[in-house]
């Protein structure tokens, strides 16, 4: 596995990933490409001999803080490891530019991911009901959650 910078010639497979990894609720391809293209912007790409098998994409928040935007994992390689290395990453680049805290935004019925970050040390800090505009297991309504880094 390789990780990279994301290039524009990925968006492409990153809207492939995204759908398959998110089946209620994926970014558009107008989205991950203003995500992945922002100014500030920065992310991780997963690849695997020339197939994107994840990704990780940040955008600072304020001066200490940053925000996971997205992450996302074929859903093949669920439980092999690949989002602890991906989530470890963003990190780390947020450390580097002196973030002290990694935000996110999570389903609040997503109950795998949920326990994916608290295991990672992240903690939910406010419940927004309404967050989503697609129902996802009857909810729209999502955690965020922060880490100190």
């Amino acid at each position: 596995m390789i990780f990279r910078q994301f290039k524009p010639e990925d968006l492409d497979s990153i809207v492939l990933l995204e759908k398959r990894a998110f089946p209620v609720g994926p970014y558009t391809r107008s989205m991950l490409k203003k995500v992945f293209s922002a100014r500030d912007s920065f992310n991780f790409v997963a690849e695997e001999s020339g197939i994107i098998r994840g990704y990780t994409v940040a955008l600072p928040l304020d001066e200490k803080s940053a925000d996971v935007e997205s992450i996302a994992v074929d859903p093949d390689l669920h439980r092999g490891g690949l989002g602890t290395l991906l989530l470890g990453k963003i990190e780390n680049a947020m450390r580097e530019r002196s973030f002290q805290y990694s935000v996110l935004e999570v389903r609040d019925k997503n109950d795998e991911a949920i326990n994916f970050y608290k295991k990672h040390g992240y903690v939910a800090i406010t419940h927004m009901p309404t967050y989503y505009t697609e129902i996802f297991r009857g909810s729209r309504g999502a955690y965020r959650m922060v880490k100190k880094l």
